[in-house]
C-alpha cells in the first residue's frame, strides 16, 4: 500500500515550491493538533489506517487553531479513533498537554494535571498509557509497538522510576527485567536474546554495575576496544574485542563491535562474518544486518575503486554487484525495516538493490 502521509507531504512541498514561499500547515490527528516536526519514520501511515481525510484552507473554519499562523489544516481521522468509546476519547494525551516547571499541565490550566493518560501512534494505535498525579509520573506506564505488542512496563513515584520493570522484543520475548530504585539500576538485572536464551545477568547498587572478575575483564577490554575504535585504531580495537570474545563468546555485541573494526579496516569478508555470528546469537540486531548489508556493498565498490585506481581499463560506471550478493543485501536491509529503521538512506539503498 502507498504510505498517504508521504504523498501529503510532498504535496504539501510542491505547492510551496510553485508559488516560492514556504506553506504554514498543520496536522490534527484524532482530534490532537502536532505542532512539532513529525519524524520520518513515524510519518509511515497506511491508506488502511485512514478513517477521512480533511483539508480546510478557509481559516473562518480554524476553529481552536484560528489565532495560529497556518495556511491550511489537515485533520486525519483514523478507523482506530472511530472505533474508541467516548469514555476513552476523552482521557487526555500528553500531545495535548504543556509542562509548566517541571510538570505537565492541560492547554488553558495552569493546574497541573492528575488523572489517566493515554498517548496514540499517528495509526491511531495506542502508544502509550499510564497516570499523573500533580503532573508527575506516577504509578505503573506501558509502552506499546505499533501493532500494539507490549514495548515495557515501568513504575514511578513523583515522575521518578520506582520498582519494576521490563522490556520485551517485539516478537514478544522478554528482553530485559529489574528494579529502579530511586531512579537508579538497583539490585540483579537480567537480559535475554529474542529466542529466549539467558544474554546475562548484573547486579547494580545505586546505578553502579558490581562486576564479577571475568565479567569485569570482559568489560575492561571491551572499553578499551571502543576506545580504540573511537581513536581510529581499528587492529587494535580488534584486538581487544577478540580478547573479549575468547572470555565470553556468548555475547552479540562483541562480534557487532569487532565487525565494524573489521568494516573500517576494510576487512569486510570478516566483518560479514562477525555479523553472522552477532545475529545468531540476536536475530533482531538491527545494525547487524544493516552493517552486513553495507559490508557486502563496499567489498565491491572498494575493488571498483582500486581498479579504477590503478588506471585499468573498464567501461564500468559503478562497481558490479552478482545478483546472488544483492538478494542477500536487499534481504538484510528488508530486515532492517521489519525492525524499525524506516530511515530515507535505508529505503533508498533497498531501492537499488532491490532493482
Amino acid at each position: 500500500m502507498k504510505q498517504l502521509i508521504f504523498s501529503l507531504f510532498a504535496l504539501v512541498s510542491i505547492t510551496a515550491y510553485g508559488q516560492e514561499t514556504k506553506e504554514k500547515f498543520l496536522y490534527v490527528f484524532d482530534s490532537i493538533p502536532v505542532f512539532e516536526t513529525i519524524q520520518e519514520e513515524e510519518a509511515n501511515l497506511p491508506e488502511h489506517t485512514i478513517n477521512f481525510i480533511r483539508v480546510e484552507t478557509n481559516k473562518a473554519n480554524f476553529g481552536l487553531y484560528k489565532n495560529y499562523d497556518y495556511d491550511k489544516i489537515i485533520y486525519v481521522f483514523t478507523k482506530e479513533y472511530a472505533a474508541r468509546p467516548e469514555e476513552i476519547k476523552r482521557i487526555p494525551s500528553i500531545k495535548s498537554m504543556y509542562r509548566k516547571e517541571g510538570r505537565w499541565c492541560l492547554i488553558g490550566s495552569s493546574l497541573p494535571y492528575s488523572g489517566k493518560i493515554i498517548d496514540y501512534y499517528y495509526s491511531g494505535m495506542k502508544k502509550r498509557d499510564g497516570f499523573l498525579l500533580d503532573g508527575l509520573a506516577e504509578g505503573l506506564t506501558h509502552s506499546y509497538y505499533k501493532d500494539g505488542k507490549l514495548e515495557y512496563y515501568r513504575n514511578y513515584a513523583k515522575g521518578t522510576e520506582n520498582g519494576e520493570s521490563g522490556q520485551y522484543f517485539t516478537n514478544g520475548q522478554l528482553q530485559q527485567t529489574g528494579v529502579f530504585k530511586n531512579g537508579k539500576e538497583d539490585g540483579l538485572w537480567k537480559e535475554w536474546y529474542s529466542t529466549g536464551i539467558l544474554k546475562r545477568e548484573r547486579v547494580f547498587a545505586t546505578g553502579v554495575e558490581q562486576q564479577a572478575n571475568e565479567a569485569n575483564n570482559v568489560t575492561a577490554l571491551f572499553t578499551k576496544g571502543m576506545e580504540s575504535f573511537d581513536k581510529g585504531d581499528y587492529k587494535r580495537a580488534v584486538v581487544f574485542y577478540s580478547k573479549a570474545i575468547e572470555l565470553n563468546p556468548g555475547i552479540s555485541d562483541l562480534y557487532f563491535h569487532r565487525s565494524k573494526a573489521y568494516f573500517h579496516d576494510l576487512q569486510f569478508e570478516k566483518a560479514i562474518v562477525d555479523c553472522d555470528k552477532a545475529i545468531v546469537l540476536e536475530p533482531f540486531y538491527e545494525d547487524a544486518y544493516s552493517t552486513r548489508a553495507l559490508s557486502r556493498i563496499q567489498k565491491y565498490v572498494t575493488k571498483f575503486k582500486q581498479n579504477q585506481d590503478k588506471k585499468q581499463t573498464t567501461m564500468q560506471r559503478k562497481a558490479e554487484i552478482p545478483e546472488k550478493e544483492k538478494d542477500k543485501i536487499s534481504s538484510d536491509l528488508r530486515k532492517v525495516v521489519e525492525l524499525g529503521d524506516a530511515k530515507h538512506v535505508i529505503a533508498n539503498a533497498l531501492k537499488e538493490y532491490s532493482e
